[in-house]
């Protein structure tokens, strides 16, 4: 299960560079920026859901 999670955060990773390629630089207005901002904050959320949820997983304790 954790493999996966791991998968899943480098995925996100490789979205992430391949939506900074697709940002216009010369006019980084929302406008024409709106998908690549978007995927971008998405990816981030992603990978820190899944870092919280390989952390959270590790320091399960058993119940009483």
């Amino acid at each position: 299960m954790k493999k996966g999670r791991i998968v899943t955060i480098i995925l996100a990773i490789t979205v992430i560079i391949g939506q900074l390629t697709v940002v216009d630089y010369s006019n980084l207005s929302w406008k024409n920026n709106m998908g690549s901002f978007l995927g971008i904050l998405s990816m981030i959320l992603l990978i820190l859901s899944t870092i919280f949820s390989i952390y959270k997983t590790q320091n399960k304790q058993e119940p009483l």
